[in-house]
């Protein structure tokens, strides 16, 4: 029995010692040629074959053989934005069976597909589990602006830039530099100080520190001008060399008010009679309204402007002094435009002036801040908003006179300035009502006509004809007060306007509802202030107590009392305001800006009439 155990035993270990030798895989060596083609291709532009050659190769390789082929073909498919052979050649892939940095390659191609696909969700679940900071230059200044572009899409402000932080080290030239920079500083200023402050990544003189430090500076002290030039020159001197362009901040520290945080005495200059008396009590009355509103302890005084038209005369120097003597921090007014130039003139304005009227040319003037509802204004948005439509090529139909003159101008400055083209300008008379004789040569109705005729001519029959107007108009700016448009716009219609577009100022709405005479105006696009708005006008206190204390002439004045209402709710904002036209204020006559000449600019909403009735068109 021994020897035979033994030999049982020797078996045992021989099979054992068998089963310890390392097992031998077989790999199949890559056609030379095939491997040379797609090479060649991929070298040559040839994405399209160089995928399919490496894909050849991978059907016959296995482990990290074949996931490198696999590797090659979704790196040449991504050269020709070939997303959907990618997706399928991913879900083949073992990622693990490839290097980090390769993994990093196929994690950017799929961060970018999900950000073509508006996912930008999937494009930072993608790149999260590799550290940007260990890759190669090339690969991070790919990563990071598609990580930036997500950010920007879900509103991660914080990371969006820390993101811009990473890639300055990365970028070259002075226009990416500068374009990088500013982008970073948008996205700062969206966080509050509370978090610019928790999240200071660093401390002085570090750079990514030295961005959250500065814009924690601008955000916490930026309606305070004193406090805000110390923390920047704190700034300066903690951080010596940081690269941020003082472009970014040096507005803030322009020259502008310097407003106390609690006014006392606040004066107002306008007329009592005259002119333009009518128009002054409506912005009186906004300015008061705006005043009881904001529950303000300051004191309003009134002085009484005149001019005279004839002459040139005004009080308003006088008035201005007066405003002085009763310690008021600020004046509202004057309105007329005669006085605002005297005020211009003055050597030195020493306390803030909001003008209701503006004066030319716009030079910028201390402490002069020129505010109205100038009709070359709307002009001006027509020509930005059809540009921002795709609209090439427009018609102008304008009234004779300075008025249709001014807007018409207005509008054709700023049209061919946008690279607009002007087709044709006509002129109506304003006492007609039957404009026949201006919209068929406007519109090439005429022409349309003896074409028809020629035609007649040449085939000696009568053939059926439809007059037609030019096809190659985008739309037509018309220049009217309400009685004219509601006249014109039927009459365009008649004379084959069709799906033109019709687009307006303001001025040719009355500002108050009216169904069944405005339904003349059906299809006409128009821009106009918040007030004239429900839904919007409703939330507005200032607008609630108006309409009610004046209910027989608010429609007639809204535009009016909106001007007074937002002379006064600039004053908590002026300090901000007067040093940077990036920022911007909700008004009652629009989003009110102030550019570098001290006008404040209003951004309006537009909207186009339908059954008679006027309705918000949606932000583009």
């Amino acid at each position: 029995m021994l020897p035979q155990t033994y030999r049982i035993l020797i078996v045992l270990l021989v099979l054992f010692l068998n089963a310890c030798q390392p097992t031998q895989t077989t790999t199949v060596r890559p056609d030379p040629a095939v491997e040379s083609e797609a090479m060649a291709a991929e070298q040559s532009g040839n994405y399209l074959l160089a995928a399919e050659r490496y894909i050849a190769l991978a059907n016959d390789a296995k482990g990290q053989q074949q996931a490198y082929y696999l590797y090659r073909a979704i790196q040449s498919y991504n050269q020709i934005n070939q997303f959907a052979q990618i997706s399928d050649l991913l879900m083949q892939l073992d990622n693990s069976l490839l290097t980090t940095s390769q993994q990093l390659d196929l994690a950017i191609i799929e961060a970018n597909i999900a950000l073509a696909d508006n996912n930008p969700e999937q494009t930072l679940a993608a790149l999260a589990p590799f550290q940007l900071s260990d890759a190669t230059t090339q690969q991070q200044q790919t990563a990071l602006p598609l990580k930036i572009k997500a950010y920007q899409l879900t509103e991660n402000w914080l990371e969006k830039a820390n993101a811009h932080i990473a890639l300055a080290n990365l970028l070259n030239t002075p226009e990416t530099v500068a374009e990088n920079q500013q982008a970073l500083w948008q996205a700062l200023l969206q966080l509050t100080p509370q978090a610019l402050d928790l999240f200071n990544p660093g401390i002085a003189p570090a750079v990514d520190s030295g961005w959250f430090a500065l814009a924690y500076a601008v955000k916490a002290y930026k309606t305070n001008p004193d406090t805000l030039i110390v923390a920047i020159e704190d700034w300066q001197r903690n951080y010596p060399n940081h690269p941020a362009d003082t472009a970014l901040y040096k507005e803030l520290l322009k020259t502008g008010t310097r407003l106390p945080q609690q006014l006392t005495d606040i004066a107002i200059l306008l007329p009592d009679s005259g002119p333009y008396a009518v128009a002054a009590n409506a912005i009186k009355q906004g300015i008061i309204a705006a005043h009881f509103n904001a529950k303000s302890s300051a004191r309003l005084h009134f002085f009484a402007t005149e001019t005279d038209s004839q002459s040139g005369q005004s009080n308003v120097w006088q008035q201005y002094q007066k405003a002085i003597d009763v310690n008021a921090s600020l004046v509202i007014g004057p309105l007329d435009k005669t006085s605002v130039q005297i005020l211009a003139d003055a050597k030195e304005l020493t306390i803030p002036v909001i003008a209701l009227n503006r004066i030319t040319p716009a030079i910028q003037i201390a402490n002069l801040f020129q505010f109205g509802l100038a009709p070359e204004d709307d002009a001006v948005a027509v020509a930005n908003y059809a540009t921002a439509q795709n609209y090439h090529r427009a018609v102008v139909l304008a009234p004779t006179g300075d008025w249709g003159n001014r807007i018409a101008s207005a509008f054709n400055e700023q049209w061919l300035e946008n690279g607009g083209t002007l087709l044709n300008h006509s002129t109506y008379d304003a006492s007609k009502s039957d404009f026949s004789a201006v919209i068929k040569p406007l519109l090439s109705i005429e022409a349309s006509k003896e074409r028809q005729q020629s035609l007649k001519r040449t085939l000696g029959v009568s053939v059926e004809f439809e007059p037609r107007r030019r096809q190659d108009i985008d739309f037509l700016f018309l220049v009217a007060k309400p009685l004219k448009a509601r006249q014109l716009i039927p009459q365009l219609k008649f004379h084959r306007s069709g799906n033109l577009a019709v687009i307006a100022t303001s001025h040719a709405y009355s500002g108050k509802e009216n169904r069944q005479q405005d339904v003349d105006l059906n299809g006409l696009i128009i821009n106009d202030i918040p007030w004239i708005f429900d839904d919007t006008a409703i939330e507005d206190p200032a607008y609630l107590s108006l309409k009610n204390s004046q209910p027989k002439h608010f429609n007639n004045f809204i535009r009016l009392y909106a001007l007074g209402t937002d002379a006064y709710r600039l004053i908590p904002s002026l300090n901000s305001l007067s040093r940077s036209s990036e920022l911007t204020i909700i008004g009652a006559t629009g989003d009110l800006s102030i550019d570098e000449n001290g006008h404040v600019n209003r951004a309006t909403r537009w909207a186009k009439f339908k059954q008679g009735k006027i309705k918000a068109l949606a932000d583009k």
